[in-house]
């Protein structure tokens, strides 16, 4: 999302002789009701199987859901091990800038970093979506909803079936929307699950003043189907199957879909420096349902490290490159280290960490490496449980972690045409499930906090297309990408090799739930933020300008619902505006049901690639380089009284004149304001101070001082070009070792100044102070 900034088909089901929902996976609830929910879930497998083995039926009444049926899929893990079937589609309506495109003549994406996409309609008319059904929709997601009136028309009719502020959608006090697990506002991203179907067409549109930002995560079901019509209201079993939903979302934890009919196996290793062991070896069919292991004793710090250095791997059915490897914490849903966290199918707690995926198979190993200096000694629990008919129909469980793995890209054409594309996941010839992501982000030069900024350049990316003359030369030098940060890319899922993404988000955060980059751990069901720098447990916020937003930043969106369906192929990336070197380093674990016996193309990651490759944060207190210099960018802001402050990339004005090619440039200042910016000197001593300002048409004349004392005379920085004043000596000045503040004041502006008239705004620009000894 910017901060200035599916067809998910639920395998359809033969005909029920009740209307009641037919969970396939029942939670974990009292003793009393497991018989009853194991029926049901034997039940449900039968069905599924059933529907595997004769294919997809061609009357009405074979592919009929209730409410209830469609309900059950908020929480159904079984259902992801379906093979997707034809008409299965997925994808995501969203305010996206549709500047973007792909132009079938040329052969090429055209204005791909387009960013524009608080208001993208689909239509001039305020249309955020249309299309035909069967389908449903899963989640409705806004950073800014309004009071603005938002229309459902569902099946063609000329009337709306809900007609009511954009806003209300996620208000839990009165119906249709009151379930709190499946309606919430997290880190200001509203999102509601509560699932609205429809049977042969919807249209929403957005009406006068309705916000900003949204995106419409949706299914189509194969022709055929037939699902209930939503009429703006449900009827009391539609909201006992929602109040269902809610509980379980409520109770997400370890072994939550554990049954009575599941068998446990335990295992505790001890695992020498270098080490590998297999902690689990089931030859027979069946499928696991929960793996849980013990909290390990270990520093919160030191299991950045530790947490990343042990792996696990899972081999289905013999196979030699696992489908499963990953680092421990990554797999279980968090990074770096610990973070304690629940979703509905991952997540770290007090008594352990757990996955609650369910990964059928004819045969199974699991095993687990300790790439660490030191033993370690790990103890899992892991659930497994029959399956009725042949296993092998079934899908195979996938997750891989990487660091910038182009494998399967054409690289070329992402750093050029489809700039900033960065891989997330890449599968060919097989079908299968995307189910979400985790990702890890390490940005310690976080655009918004002035200190960590100026510790860094800001290299371009390589290309022709980004030197002076090219086309994303003015874009990313003086455009919104001078100040990207990882939330403003948008997520792109290619699916069966389409040219346009049939999801096409509007950020990074967006997708993860939440928005305008807001550092608040908070988790849920599907979408969580477990960490953002110094807000690193759930609830804990902080400013998001610094601590947060800068260092470790870890996040998890489980499509399960809205599960992304693909019959060859599947893409998926992420928008990245700045190269590693900026630096902002991503990390990803992806998980995918994939085709039983074919393979991905992923392996497993050396220990040296998965740790030690975070740059170390700024210092809290800039100090200066040896020749006594002291950046602009890298002052401390103070206090300003009135305006605004930022970092300013000067690239375009010129011949490089400005140190670092950046400035520190203070706005919308008036005649008798001030600004302050705090920096360190190692040593006392007189020291003679020189600074070089910037000067421009709409630069006023400033005043400094330091420590209160007036230095020189005040500086006239108006010209007709925007360019420097060289460097300009202020006088000698005494100082002791410590802190010392440095105050700019507007006195005033030249009488040619485009802003002199009145009490027009000024600028200062300061470019660097430097401290010589005398």
């Amino acid at each position: 999302m910017k901060d200035h900034d599916k067809n998910r088909h639920l395998m359809p089901f033969p005909s029920r002789p009740s209307p009641r929902a037919a969970c396939s996976c029942a939670p974990a609830l009292p003793p009393e009701r497991a018989p009853a929910l194991i029926m049901k879930s034997s039940h449900f497998l039968r069905l599924a199987l059933l529907f595997i083995l004769t294919g997809f039926g061609t009357t009405a009444g074979a592919n009929e859901l209730t409410y209830a049926d469609l309900v059950a899929r908020l929480y159904d893990m079984k259902v992801l091990a379906a093979p997707p079937v034809p008409g299965e589609k997925s994808g995501c309506f969203s305010s996206r800038d549709r500047a973007a495109r792909y132009d079938e003549g040329q052969g090429k994406y055209l204005d791909w970093h387009a960013n524009a996409d608080g208001s993208g309609f689909v239509d001039r008319q305020g249309t955020m979506m249309e299309m035909d059904g069967p389908g449903l929709i899963w989640r409705i997601w806004s950073a800014q909803p309004e009071k603005g009136h938002l229309r459902i028309f569902i099946d063609g009719a000329a009337t709306p079936v809900l007609d009511q502020p954009f806003a209300s959608l996620f208000d839990t006090g009165k119906p249709p929307f009151d379930f709190p697990e499946l309606v919430h506002v997290k880190a200001k991203g509203h999102n509601t699950f509560v699932p609205i179907p429809f049977q042969k067409s919807i249209r929403i549109v957005g009406g006068k003043g309705w916000g900003n930002f949204y995106q419409i995560t949706y299914t189509k079901f194969p022709e055929g189907t037939t699902v209930p019509s939503f009429t703006g209201t449900f009827t009391e079993s539609d909201r006992e199957a929602l109040r269902k939903a809610n509980e379980v979302w409520g109770k997400r934890g370890p072994a939550l879909f554990v049954t009575n009919a599941a068998t446990p196996t335990t295992a505790e290793v001890t695992l020498a420096p270098g080490e590998q062991k297999v902690i689990a070896d089931f030859k027979q069919p069946g499928a696991i349902t929960s793996i849980v292991m013990d909290r390990p004793e270990m520093d919160r710090e030191a299991s950045i490290d530790i947490l990343r250095q042990l792996a696990i791997s899972i081999a289905w059915d013999g196979e030699s490159n696992p489908s499963v490897w990953s680092p421990l914490g990554d797999f279980f849903g968090t990074a770096a280290g610990e973070n304690l966290y629940r979703t509905l199918v991952t997540g770290m707690t007090k008594d352990g960490y757990y996955a609650n995926w369910y990964m059928p198979y004819r045969s199974a190993r699991m095993a687990v490496r300790n790439d660490t200096a030191e033993p370690r000694t790990l103890k899992f629990t892991i659930h497994t449980e029959p399956v009725e008919g042949d296993v092998s129909k079934l899908l195979r469980y996938h997750c891989k972690w990487h660091r910038d793995d182009f494998r399967g890209f054409d690289r070329k054409q992402l750093e050029t045409e489809r700039w900033p594309d960065w891989p997330v996941l890449k599968i060919d010839g097989a079908a299968g499930r995307f189910c979400g992501f985790q990702a890890h982000m390490w940005n310690p030069n976080h655009i918004w906090n002035r200190d960590c900024k100026g510790r860094y350049t800001q290299p371009f990316p390589q290309g022709e297309a980004f030197q002076p003359g090219g086309r994303l030369h003015e874009f990313y030098l003086r455009g919104p990408a001078k100040d990207y940060w990882w939330g403003e890319g948008d997520e792109k899922f290619f699916v069966d090799g389409e040219k346009m993404p049939s999801t096409f988000g509007t950020g990074t955060e967006d997708y993860f739930g939440y928005a305008w980059g807001t550092p608040t751990a908070y988790d849920s069901a599907l979408q969580a933020q477990p960490r953002n720098g110094a807000s690193d447990e759930i609830g804990k916020e902080v400013n998001r300008a610094g601590p947060g937003n800068i260092g470790h930043i870890t996040m998890v969106r489980w499509q399960i619902p809205d599960n992304v369906p693909f019959q060859k192929s599947f893409e998926a990336t992420v928008e990245k505006y700045h190269p590693n070197e900026w630096p902002l380093l991503n990390a990803y674990a992806a998980s995918w049901y994939q085709t039983a016996g074919t393979g991905d193309p992923y392996e497993s990651v050396p220990a040296s690639q998965r740790t030690g490759y975070f740059v170390a944060p700024t210092p809290e207190n800039p100090v200066p380089r040896v020749d006594g210099k002291y950046e602009g960018e890298s002052l401390k802001i103070l206090q300003v009284d009135a305006g605004q402050t930022r970092i300013q990339n000067m690239g375009e004005f010129g011949d490089g004149s400005w140190s670092g090619n950046e400035q520190l440039l203070w706005i919308k200042g008036r005649q008798g304001d001030s600004a302050e910016f705090e920096f360190h000197t190692a040593e006392g001593g007189v020291r003679e101070v020189f600074v070089v300002l910037t000067k421009a048409r709409d630069y006023g004349i400033v005043r400094i001082s330091i420590n209160g004392k007036e230095l020189g005379e005040p500086i006239d920085c108006h010209d007709r070009t925007v360019t420097t004043t060289g460097e300009v000596s202020l006088g000698n000045l005494e100082l002791q070792p410590g802190k010392h503040t440095l105050r700019a004041t507007l006195t005033g502006a030249n009488d040619r100044s485009s802003n002199a008239v009145g009490v027009g705004k000024h600028l200062f620009g300061l470019d660097y102070l430097r401290l010589a000894p005398r």
